[in-house]
């Protein structure tokens, strides 16, 4: 199994349309560079998708996915969820059926009141923090974090290998980091690089780097770069700077496939 990065990017998203910064110049000479909205594949036997931000059927296309069998929801802000209507459709009008969905009740109750009822096309299971869900071959848990009410992050695991993905917290609460401690590989959110201006929700680059460093993870990806805000920063001059990690500290990039290894 392979955990494919569809978007990385934060709320903004890089480059931006207003914007002829050193950051979007960066994006527009390379498309290496160019950072969609946060989403992630779990793509194997079955393609479990987590997120559905407003670029998700060009990620879907530009990744030639063709098949989503489960959507898992971190929670209900626009970036992570304002793609859900090309998701409807699909359910709708392509397989006729509903989509398995998990998230949050939280998360459930406030897209009933911006979405409507979803009950036509998605099949939602509630789900608890700390309580595995068993899917194929692996486990997939809520893990509580610090942003909006009801938002989790998601650790996937088997019995020799663990990856979590959280793309939006701030400080991480004790029995999350508990759960962490020593993982393989944890993907967090690194929104801001410089001053943090909504600290209780999201880290910075460097509050990332040292949540990894404390819980001795092996390999630490960061996402939901701004890049903008509060100070502009290249992904070239942050690759200068995480290189000092020998490895252990790095950019997560849309089109990045990471493969599980155990799972």
């Amino acid at each position: 199994m392979e955990l494919l990065f569809l978007g990385t990017g934060a709320g903004n998203g890089v480059p931006v349309f207003y914007c002829d910064c050193p950051v979007c110049v960066e994006a527009h000479a390379s498309a290496q560079f160019r950072r969609t909205r946060c989403s992630v594949l779990i793509a194997g036997a079955n393609n479990y998708l987590i997120d559905a931000p407003p670029e998700i059927s060009s990620q879907l296309l530009r990744e030639k996915i063709k098949r989503i069998d489960g959507l898992f929801l971190t929670h209900s802000h626009h970036d992570h969820v304002s793609g859900l209507g090309d998701l409807e459709i699909y359910a709708k009008f392509h397989l006729k059926g509903r989509i398995p969905a998990f998230m949050s009740r939280d998360t459930m109750e406030q897209l009933e009141q911006s979405h409507g009822s979803m009950a036509e096309w998605l099949d939602i299971t509630i789900i608890e923090p700390e309580q595995p869900l068993c899917l194929s071959g692996f486990s997939i848990t809520g893990l509580r974090v610090s942003h909006s009410p009801g938002t989790f992050g998601f650790l996937m695991a088997n019995k020799s290998f663990k990856v979590a993905y959280i793309p939006d917290t701030g400080p991480l609460p004790d029995q999350t980091k508990a759960i962490l401690k020593e993982i393989d590989r944890l993907i967090l959110d690194a929104t801001f690089y410089g001053e943090n201006w909504y600290p209780n929700q999201h880290h910075t680059v460097q509050q990332a780097i040292d949540v990894g460093c404390e819980l001795n993870v092996k390999k630490l990806y960061l996402t939901h770069l701004s890049m903008h805000y509060s100070e502009q920063v290249t992904n070239q001059r942050l690759e200068r700077e995480i290189a000092k990690y020998d490895g252990r500290v790095n950019l997560a990039y849309d089109g990045l496939r990471m493969t599980l290894s155990g799972i």
